[in-house]
Formats: C-alpha cells, sequence, structure tokens
C-alpha cells in the first residue's frame, strides 16, 4: 500500500514503492509483540523492497508494561518507560488508527484515521494479530466505573495522583471512618500485576507518609483480594509463599478465595460478604479478548486456542506461529495461543519474554513463507519468572534456581533493565533508581484539569447517596434500579421516607440550581446506577436544548410550587451568582 500525505503513516526512510510490493505484512498492535515483530521483520528485510511492513496502533509509543508499577509508586519518571514507536521500527511503515475490524474474505483491515475519523482500508497479505487483551469488569457492577486499572501509562499516573489526593484528604480529615476509608488502599488480582503493584504501594507508602503530620503508617490499611488460595499461582509454590511471607511482615492484609461482587465510590463488595470501605480500588483482574479477535472468533474460519477444553478469546496457532489452517494469519503474545515447546499440553504464557521470543520467530516464519522455505518452531521455554515486591524485595526462578529477597529483586532490576529497548531509555532509568536509593519521593499532585464530563456511579442497597446538609453541585439521573429519598433522624424526630425514584427520574436538581443545602438524604433502595452531570453540564445542556428547559421546568413547579420562580429560564437561574450556604433557605 502507497501511502497517502496526511494519512498517519510515516515513510521518509522507505524504499520508493512506485511499482508496488509483492507482498504486504501488516501488524496490528503497538505493544511487545507487535513492535518486536515488526522490528525483526525490517531487520531481516535488510534492502529488500519486495515486502512492505505495515504497523498499526492506537498509541504512537510503545509502553515498558513491567515497570508501570514503578512509574505509579514514583520511582521512575514515566516519561523513562515510553518509546516513540517510528523510533523503535524506522523501517516498517507506522499508521496511527483506530482498528475497526478485519475484513478476511476482501483481505483489508478496516481502519479509523485522522482528525475526521475517516474509515480507510488497508490491505494485507499476511496479517499478524499482536492486539493484546482488555479489561471486561462487565461482570462485577460498578468496578468499570469505581476501580483504577494498571495497563497503561496513563493508569499509572491516574493513580499516583489518586493516591497523594486521599492521602492530602486523610491529612486534614476529622471524620475516623471517613479517614480509614482514605488511607485503606485495596488490590484485587494475586497474579504478577496485583502483586506488583501492591508492592511498589507499599513501598511509595511507607517512604510518603512521614511528610502528612496527621497521618501515621500505622493507620494505612493494605489489601489483596485473590480468588486463589495463594498469590503468584504462575510461578512455583514455595515462591507464592516467599512473596505472601516478605507481605505478610508488611502487615499487608491477604483475603484468599473471594472475588470481587461490585464496587461503589464507599468501597468494594466480595464474594464472601465482606465489604472494604475505600476509596482507592485497583483491579488487575477481568481480562477479556480484544473485540477484534472476538469478532473474527465468533464469524468462524478460525481456531479458538483452549485450556482445559475452554475456549480463551486467542487464535489457537502452532509452533510457528501460523493461525491454525488459515495461511497467511498470525498470532503473537496476548492474541496467540501457542503450545509450550516444553510443557505438552499447555500454552506459552502471556508473558513479554515470550512475546519477544514469538516476535522474533514470527518474523522469520513470515519471511520464510513469502519465500517458500522451511518454517521454523518456536523452541524458547522460558528464561524463567520474576516478580517485584518493592522495598528491595523480589522473588524469582532463573533457569531453575529459585531464590528470593535481595538478590531477586537485584535480578529482576537487572533483568528488565537489560530488556528495556533503547540505550538511552536505560540510563535513564538506570538513573532514577539511583537517585531513589538516596533522596525522598516526589509528592507533588500533578493534575490536568479537564473539562468536568458527566460520570457513571454505582451503589449497593443501603448506600447513602447523598447526604442532608451537604452542599448540592450535581444532578443525578437513575438509569437502573431504585433510590429512597428520605429525612435522616435527628433532633428526636424518627426517619421518614419522602419518596422511591426509579428509572429514568433524577434527584438533586433544586440544589443545584441554587448552590444551597441539602434539605434530604438519598440512599440506594436497590443496586443502583446513575449518571452524574455537575453543574456547568447541566448549565450548558439547558441552555442548548430548550426541550430540557422546559422538562426540569415543570419538574420544579411539581415538585416545589411555591418556590421555584416558573417563568424565569433555567439557563438564567444557573448562572446567577452562587450564593454562600446559610444565606438563604436550603434546597
Amino acid at each position: 500500500m502507497t501511502g497517502k500525505s496526511g494519512d498517519g503513516a510515516s515513510g521518509s526512510k522507505l524504499p520508493p514503492d512506485s511499482g508496488g510490493p509483492s507482498q504486504r505484512v501488516v501488524i496490528l498492535g503497538g505493544g511487545f509483540a507487535g513492535v518486536y515483530t515488526a522490528k525483526y521483520l525490517t531487520r531481516l528485510l535488510g534492502r529488500r523492497r519486495d515486502v512492505h511492513v505495515e504497523l498499526l496502533s492506537e498509541e504512537n509509543y510503545f509502553v515498558f508494561q513491567p515497570l508501570l508499577p514503578e512509574v505509579a509508586a514514583g520511582g521512575i519518571n514515566p516519561n523513562h518507560v515510553v518509546n516513540p514507536i517510528r523510533d523503535l521500527v524506522p523501517k516498517a511503515r507506522f499508521r496511527w488508527c483506530t482498528i475497526n475490524g478485519v475484513d478476511t474474505e476482501r483481505k483489508v483491515v478496516r481502519v479509523a484515521q485522522g482528525e475526521g475519523r475517516a474509515l480507510v482500508d488497508v490491505p494485507y497479505d499476511h496479517l499478524v494479530f499482536a492486539l493484546g487483551k482488555i479489561s471486561d469488569f462487565s461482570s462485577m457492577p460498578g468496578v468499570n466505573e469505581h476501580s483504577l486499572a494498571m495497563k497503561d501509562l496513563d493508569d499509572a499516573f491516574r493513580l499516583r495522583n489518586h493516591v497523594f489526593r486521599c492521602l492530602e484528604l486523610a491529612d486534614i480529615e476529622n471524620d475516623p471512618a471517613e479517614k480509614r476509608s482514605l488511607l485503606t488502599f485495596v488490590v484485587a488480582g494475586g497474579g504478577f500485576s496485583g502483586v506488583e503493584t501492591l508492592g511498589e504501594l507499599s513501598e511509595m507508602l511507607h517512604r510518603v507518609v512521614p511528610s502528612f503530620q496527621n497521618v501515621q503508617m500505622g493507620e494505612v490499611r493494605l489489601c489483596l483480594v485473590h480468588s486463589r488460595d495463594r498469590i503468584l499461582p504462575e510461578m512455583a509454590p514455595e515462591l507464592g509463599e516467599a512473596a505472601h511471607g516478605i507481605l505478610r511482615k508488611r502487615n499487608i492484609e491477604m483475603i484468599f478465595g473471594a472475588r470481587v461482587r461490585a464496587a461503589t465510590r464507599h468501597g468494594i463488595y466480595l464474594s464472601n460478604g465482606q465489604f472494604l470501605p475505600t476509596r482507592t480500588f485497583v483491579c488487575t483482574v477481568g481480562n477479556a479478548a480484544n473485540p477484534v479477535v472476538k469478532a473474527i472468533l465468533a464469524k468462524g474460519g478460525f481456531e479458538e486456542g483452549k485450556v482445559d477444553g475452554r475456549g480463551i478469546g486467542v487464535f489457537a496457532t502452532d509452533r510457528s506461529l501460523r493461525c491454525a489452517g488459515r495461511p497467511g494469519y498470525w498470532a503473537v503474545g496476548d492474541n496467540a495461543g501457542v503450545p509450550h515447546p516444553q510443557n505438552e499440553g499447555e500454552l506459552c504464557p502471556p508473558t513479554a519474554q515470550f512475546a519477544i521470543r514469538q516476535a522474533q520467530a514470527c518474523a522469520h516464519n513470515i519471511l520464510a513463507s513469502i519465500d517458500g522455505r522451511q518454517l521454523d518452531q518456536l523452541r524458547f521455554g522460558g528464561i524463567g519468572m520474576l516478580a517485584s515486591l518493592g522495598q528491595r524485595a523480589a522473588v524469582a526462578e532463573v533457569w531453575g534456581v529459585r531464590f528470593s529477597g535481595f538478590f531477586a529483586w537485584a535480578a529482576w532490576r537487572g533483568f528488565y533493565l537489560t530488556t528495556l529497548p533503547g540505550v538511552v531509555r536505560k540510563l535513564r532509568v538506570a538513573l532514577d533508581w539511583t537517585l531513589d536509593l538516596f533522596f525522598p519521593r516526589d509528592i507533588a499532585q500533578v493534575l490536568s484539569a479537564p473539562a468536568p464530563r458527566p460520570r457513571l456511579d454505582h451503589y449497593e442497597p443501603g448506600e447513602i447517596i447523598i447526604n442532608k446538609h451537604e452542599i448540592g453541585r450535581e444532578l443525578y439521573i437513575v438509569r437502573n434500579g431504585e433510590v429512597e429519598v428520605f429525612q435522616p433522624a435527628e433532633n428526636g424526630a424518627a426517619e421518614r421516607i419522602v419518596t422511591t425514584l426509579g428509572k429514568g427520574e433524577v434527584f438533586g436538581e433544586k440544589a443545584l440550581l441554587e448552590d444551597t443545602l441539602r434539605t434530604a438524604s438519598v440512599r440506594a433502595k436497590t443496586p443502583v446506577d446513575l449518571l452524574v452531570i455537575s453543574r456547568e453540564n447541566f448549565s450548558a445542556m439547558v441552555a442548548q436544548f430548550p426541550v430540557l428547559d422546559d422538562y426540569f421546568h415543570r419538574l420544579m413547579q411539581e415538585r416545589y410550587p411555591a418556590e421555584f420562580p416558573g417563568t424565569v429560564p433555567l439557563a438564567q437561574v444557573i448562572a446567577q451568582p452562587v450564593r454562600q450556604p446559610g444565606t438563604r433557605r436550603g434546597h
């Protein structure tokens, strides 16, 4: 395919393709598997002009994911774990776009690109799936709305800022229950990502809490929720036990045999009936097939990889990385169910070291297929496994040798430092680690100021959504479930239910319009999902859509006929100067 100006593809280092290449290799995904496939393939091609390599990705940078927990914990500068994809694969054509789907009959990838999001067909002769997986929390209500992830650079940066926000709020909080909630940090998932995130979070808190005068480390609660009976199930049992012992010495609470059932802004509900009040919930479970891969598997014609007879949302491949029964289609990394070269009946684990070796084998075999040569088989069985636990401790198994503690931590850092692409990045990360040994962590909460936007909140039965006497600055729309508006027990009077609201109904509108104190409380009667709209968004909507202005006029007149001025447009009411609480009657 020949690139056109403005199509999002770079071509300054590509040879002229006026005659058109005889073979087009398109690689989907900019992670370990995709980038290294493109890197090895262009290296093997050398000066050949008959094969065109194009890499498609939604991000123009490659993230070194094993170091993300240290980025979140402030041990490494965020810019030091990313590389521009164009720099890593200068001889490949790079296209920054959104991958919408694959038409296997026409042999084109459908992508959206450019500021106008134009739909473009990218043709291929060989297609490599390296898209990775996505997070799917659909089975856990509220998790998508109220959890933090650990998959990319934005997640790491968001977690770091969120932790500092909780510490700042805890430092000035007078309510003991609210302070405990702010100082409770929960991670779900006892695999590599969850354990390493919790270990680095523990180190971060130990090092920064002394900077907050009204917060003591003894008040901090760290919890790991895991559905199995031991952490790091991918590693040998003795290493899982060693990691458990190291984390337990730091007073980290382990909750085994339980899953997250639901999450709200107040905390998380577990399958064992336990409730953990927290404002910080990191979810590292819930991986699911990439939608592009899932759609192709659903259409048929491709064999799905299975574990214990159950499909796992990946392409079944042979050890040459070819999709089973589909010449010209290849899969690597998280999208591939590759038979393990050494462990009969098992698939290769979805780790970075396997993704890199699979990419190398895939690149070699794509070129061999084009040239009509015999394909090679993946022989890599793994160097070992390492998991960092923070505070200069880790567990490791390298070439069959198992060890833990400081030397495992040193091995972990040495291994990933050598694996990190780019000499400059290696030097910068090494410098970050050196400085971190001698200087305190930065506790600045660096935040951008995004425009307020509607959000989704989930609440479980009995949870308070609005407290009486709070300042009202948000409107709530019930998407699913029911809520109760009630007057709480106070001044000797018993609690009184005012009304019940269901799907499609709104509340909070009067205090929002007047920016005064709430005059009633609201709680969830059933599991409820709410659309929450800020004062700014509400003002913009009613100003632009007369039908909304009319609707809320009628609603306010029905609920407060003696108080609401029915002739004044709502947009004008909202635009009035904000009154300080107490200067007029409440909600």
